[in-house]
């Protein structure tokens, strides 16, 4: 009978060459994402880039857990809202984040209080939703391919020491209230790969541990600075190398091994970073020139607000952009017409509620 692994509590210390071989890295990551920090100051489409990012975020994340939605069906649904379970679970991520980055951005620091509200949002009218939404696991749970503990590639700690492990997490992400931390000076780039295995590893809920675990790498970036607002995310990243990222957690935990093998995992996340970071300062530059390109085609004022409508819903509808611009739905069709003239956006077929296709914007979020 295979049993809860016993998971060793935070800290974590490395030797000294470890910890070297991380610095190059994380010297690397941080000179990108503050790269990344600093055209998203000075972008002209930085509100509605970081909204789209968030969306795909909330897409990549999902899919990960093996749901196969779309981010052009998550456009679409803006305007239809229906009750499918895969766009629910997106709907709810989305939720889950919100209240996090809000969180945080006004000084709230990263509880255990705050976890177990973003789960409540995470499980909403979801897939696996019960009564337990918001609280920690009370039965033993595990991770494998079958329903069979047999079959588990790995079994989470007992139940009855959630409370311990969560309480330990909190004081790790946010120090000892009133004593300096002397113990633990690593760097919060590697910390948030500790925070966020680590969190994996507990996987205190029944339901939902996944999304909320790479909610809270970028929770923990924002709390520490590393970033000023939610422009960088890594599910993206992690759904590409899925097996691998799934491989490398295990390896935290000791399976097949003699001892945690923290240092590939940490090297991983840290490598994910630097390619998620330099995807995203390419994808906001391609978009910036999209834009610019654009309105240098465009002579009415009225067209360049419609135009600026367009990167924020890059499938959008009259209404839509009606309620984000306050133009008059007659000024809108009419520049929607020009920009269709342009071969700027693409209309469907529909006689009502027609809808309008920006697809160089959905492919530059897509690559």
């Amino acid at each position: 009978m295979k049993k809860p692994y016993a998971l060793p509590l935070l800290p974590i210390t490395f030797d000294a060459e470890s910890e070297l071989a991380f610095y190059k890295k994380v010297v690397e990551a941080s000179s990108i994402l503050e790269k990344l920090k600093q055209k998203i100051h000075y972008s002209l489409v930085s509100e509605s880039f970081l909204q789209l990012l968030t969306l795909h975020e909330s897409v990549q994340s999902t899919r990960i857990e093996g749901t196969q939605v779309t981010f052009s069906e998550m456009l679409e649904d803006e305007i239809e809202q229906k009750e499918d379970w895969e766009k629910v679970e997106v709907r709810n991520y989305q939720r889950a984040l919100k209240l996090g980055v809000e969180t945080i951005q006004t000084g709230y620091p990263l509880t255990e209080r705050l976890i177990r509200d973003m789960h409540k949002e995470l499980m909403k009218d979801a897939r696996g939703s019960t009564s337990a939404a918001g609280e920690y696991r009370t039965i033993q749970n595990f991770i494998g391919p079958t329903k069979q503990l047999k079959d588990a590639s790995y079994v989470p700690p007992e139940p009855q020491l959630m409370g311990e492990y969560m309480s330990n997490l909190e004081r790790y992400m946010n120090g000892h209230p009133y004593l300096e931390d002397t113990e633990d000076k690593l760097h919060p780039l590697i910390k948030v790969a500790i925070i966020h295995a680590q969190f994996e590893s507990i996987h205190p809920f029944l339901d939902g541990n996944g999304r909320l675990g790479r909610i809270l790498i970028v929770l923990y970036m924002l709390q520490s600075n590393l970033i000023d607002s939610p422009f960088f995310f890594l599910s993206e990243e992690l759904e590409k190398e899925k097996f691998k990222y799934y491989a490398m957690l295990n390896g935290v935990r000791a399976i097949n091994k003699n001892e945690p093998n923290w240092n590939s995992w940490i090297t991983f996340f840290l490598q994910a970073t630097i390619r998620m970071a330099e995807r995203q300062f390419n994808k906001l530059d391609q978009a910036e020139r999209l834009y610019e390109e654009g309105i240098t085609n465009l002579k009415q004022p009225s067209t360049e607000k419609v135009w600026g409508a367009l990167f924020k819903y890059p499938i959008a509808t009259v209404h839509q952009i009606e309620n984000d611009t306050s133009l008059a739905p007659v000024t809108i069709r009419k520049s929607l017409n020009e920009l269709v003239q342009l071969n700027m956006v693409y209309g469907d077929n529909r006689k009502r509620n027609k809808r309008f296709y920006h697809y160089d914007l959905i492919r530059i979020m897509n690559d």
